[in-house]
Order: C-alpha cells, then sequence, then structure tokens
C-alpha cells in the first residue's frame, strides 16, 4: 500500500496542535504534589489541562483507575480517528511492548518513529540488564529477555551482563544512555533506589518525542502527541495514588518526569 503524503495529515497536525496547548507542564505536577490532600492536588491538575469533569470528584483509588481508564480510551479512540495509517497505530498500541513494535516499525518508512521504537528497545534491555545485576539473575534468563532491533547490538548486551555497573557505564560511554545509566547506577549505591532509572527512561523518550514539534506535516506530531497524553495520564494516576497513600512530597516529586510541554 503506499504511504500517503505528509500533506494528508494537515488537519491531524493542526489538530493536535491545539490540543498540545492544554497538556499539563511538569512544574503544574509538582505544584499540585505539595496539595494537602488528593482533592486539593486533582484540582490543580484539572485547572491546567484538559480533563473529564469526573477528575475532580474522584475520592479513592478504584475511581482514580476508572477515570484514567476512560481518559486513555478517549485518547486511543481519537488517535484511530486521525493516524491514517493502520502500521503506526498499531505502534501506538503497542508501544509499551517494544518487541511487538518492532515488527512493525520498518514497515512504516518513517525514520522518527523507527528511531523512537529502537529506542524504546534499548532502554527496555537496559532496564531488564540494570534489574538483572541487582537481582543474581540467571544469564540464560538475562538473555532470553532481551530484545533484538534496537540501536544496541545484542552481543553487547550479552557482553554487559559480566561487568560491574561502573564498567558497563564505561560501555556505554559513546551512547545516548551514558548519563541515564551513570544516575541510575549511582542512586543505587547510595540510596538502593530504583527511581532514578525509571525515570530516566521516561525523560529520555519524552525529550525524542519532542522533536516531533518541529515536524510540520506527518504522523510524527500526531503519534507524539498520543504518547505525550498517555505519559500525562500516567502522572496523574502517580500523583493520585501518592495523595491517596499519603507519600512525602519529595518522593513525589522526585517520581515526576519531563511532560512534553
Amino acid at each position: 500500500m503506499k504511504k500517503p503524503s505528509r500533506l494528508s495529515y494537515a488537519y491531524a497536525v493542526g489538530r493536535v496542535r491545539a490540543l498540545e496547548k492544554s497538556l499539563v507542564e511538569q512544574a503544574v505536577f509538582k505544584e499540585a504534589s505539595e496539595e494537602k490532600d488528593l482533592a486539593s492536588a486533582l484540582k490543580v491538575i484539572f485547572d491546567a489541562g484538559n480533563f473529564f469533569d469526573e477528575l475532580v470528584q474522584i475520592k479513592d483509588s478504584d475511581e482514580l483507575d476508572e477515570y484514567i481508564k476512560k481518559e486513555e480510551d478517549e485518547v486511543r479512540r481519537l488517535i484511530r480517528e486521525i493516524l491514517i495509517e493502520e502500521d503506526l497505530l498499531k505502534i501506538f498500541i503497542e508501544e509499551e511492548n517494544p518487541g511487538e513494535a518492532v515488527s512493525v516499525k520498518q514497515r512504516t518508512g518513517y525514520s522518527f518513529i523507527q528511531e523512537y521504537i529502537r529506542h524504546r528497545l534499548d532502554l527496555s534491555n537496559l532496564k531488564i540488564l540494570f534489574r538483572a545485576k541487582y537481582s543474581g539473575l540467571p544469564r540464560e534468563k538475562f538473555e532470553s529477555l532481551i530484545l533484538e532491533g534496537g540501536f544496541l547490538e545484542y552481543k553487547l548486551m550479552r557482553q554487559c551482563f559480566e561487568l560491574s555497573f561502573t564498567e558497563i557505564g564505561e560501555k556505554l560511554r559513546a551512547t545516548p544512555y551514558k548519563e541515564l545509566w551513570a544516575s541510575a547506577a549511582d542512586a543505587l549505591v547510595e540510596e538502593e533506589t530504583f527511581l532514578n532509572l525509571e525515570r530516566g527512561i521516561e525523560d529520555f523518550l519524552m525529550n525524542f518525542l519532542k522533536k516531533a514539534k518541529y515536524i510540520v506535516f506527518g504522523p510524527e506530531p500526531v503519534f507524539a502527541y498520543g504518547l505525550a497524553k498517555r505519559r500525562e495520564l500516567r502522572l496523574v494516576r502517580l500523583l493520585g495514588i501518592g495523595k491517596i497513600n499519603q507519600i512525602p512530597v519529595e518522593l513525589l516529586k522526585q517520581r515526576i518526569s519531563t511532560t512534553y510541554v
């Protein structure tokens, strides 16, 4: 099937450009984390973004999860409506399972989306490596979990299994993941936390997606907006659950990753 022209996405891009303006900034989430209770925190987010009215009526985690699902269904409906290529829609749907998305990415012909999925694969593999090193996972199990198709070669990942966290950092010096790995390894040693790893991965991916803002026509801005909105909803849930469980403000703030705006 012939790939649509980039101009075919003129309407879709115009629509998401308008929607981007209502995405919530990271600073707003941090401000909301300082509020005294769930209702006050959700009100801060509601006022800054574009959400269903039910957001400010949420009382517990069940209601929060039900609300997030409703919003995510709406995002999927929108993207299905304006992302006019079936392969791209499949990648969007399967984005959190890069092993599924990788089989489709080559057919799209869009380098930005192909590169995003390759980074997604690399970061998934590095996360597996990080946790495998920490937990003492057997080599056979580790190798069975590694996915091919990223920028980092499978051979390199196998080599890294025998190295220390510091030595792995040296192997990654020429890659865009060197700072992420170093920060995550330091946090593990100093505080025994995976927080820097998780947030670092989210920050890296979001910063990559922001490049789509400079693409005038094509599916990339639509794809990026859909993922940005999905991530925004995960931050809403993170904040809501944090308030419900009375997570300390500073710890909650540390979990708030970079946003699209």
